[in-house]
């Protein structure tokens, strides 16, 4: 299974918030003043001290948000792993889904997969949806230790549909295979589909498989044309002979041959034959 990884850096905010007059402000509440205002190298400056002097877990996260991101000065993704670490250590679940993939992909440090177990698993039971799929990743290949694919199966469950592109995707590939539980091939079909719907071009061709099996041509071609506009030359060469053929609707030459085109641009050299089979 190809699983693309969840990078921390798609997922990094810092929440604008009220703050109080100045006066009776804390260094969190002066950073965020600060942040608000646009002047970000002092709002970094701030979160610092209110993370490493303070203990507060909020600006741990935002510090960590600010240094991965390289606002208010360098990027700094070892400064950015500490921040969540810290984050994490005071109970913040959202710190912990972001330490945790950073010590999964070695980013700010050295990369500890059966370390980040640790704190993936807290922010995935959080609901923290791209927590569960990095920690999947973790199960399913390996990465700590023997492969564990029931608990993988478990994680990707809590990764779909919020990570929806990728996690439903994994998700799907499980349930169609049976690994980590039973076949279920309609619980599959449904993860394949939101997968689709979320720009996943191989969820699409999966979700298409499965409506073409059950009989659902229409619903088929429409998954199929669905992954070639996401970029899949699959999906453009299975659209194309559905449309030429006039499965799950009337035959549609002129539809097929943009699709047999297209799977031909894409590096399929039959496209290019069948699209100038069917002349002009």
């Amino acid at each position: 299974m190809n699983l693309r990884p969840f990078l921390a850096a798609t997922v990094l905010s810092v929440t604008s918030i009220a703050v109080p007059p100045a006066a009776a402000q804390s260094n969190a509440e002066q950073a965020q003043a600060r942040y608000n205002a646009g002047d970000f190298p002092a709002a970094r400056a701030l979160y610092q001290k209110a993370c490493m002097s303070d203990g507060k877990d909020e600006a741990c996260h935002n510090l960590g948000s600010m240094a991965w991101r390289g606002q208010g000065g360098a990027k700094d993704p070892v400064q950015a792993r500490d921040a969540y670490r810290r984050g994490c250590e005071a109970g913040l679940l959202k710190s912990c889904g972001q330490y945790g993939a950073l010590l999964k992909d070695g980013l700010g440090g050295p990369a500890d997969p059966a370390e980040a177990l640790g704190p993936l698993g807290l922010a995935c039971k959080a609901g923290e949806a791209g927590a569960c799929y990095n920690q999947g990743q973790i199960l399913y290949f390996g990465d700590a230790g023997e492969r564990r694919f029931e608990d993988a199966r478990t994680a990707f469950a809590g990764a779909c549909p919020g990570y929806a592109a990728d996690g439903c995707y994994a998700l799907g590939i499980m349930k169609r295979d049976g690994q980590g539980g039973a076949v279920d091939t309609a619980g599959a079909n449904k993860a394949f589909s939101i997968a689709c719907e979320n720009g996943n071009a191989e969820g699409c061709i999966e979700s298409g498989v499965g409506y073409y099996d059950n009989g659902q041509f229409a619903e088929a071609r429409d998954q199929f044309a669905q992954a070639c506009n996401n970029g899949a030359a699959g999906g453009c060469m299975n659209a194309g002979m559905m449309y030429r053929d006039g499965t799950g609707a009337a035959p549609d030459h002129a539809r097929a041959k943009r699709y047999f085109t297209n799977g031909c641009k894409l590096g399929i050299q039959d496209g290019c034959a069948m699209a100038e089979a069917l002349g002009q």
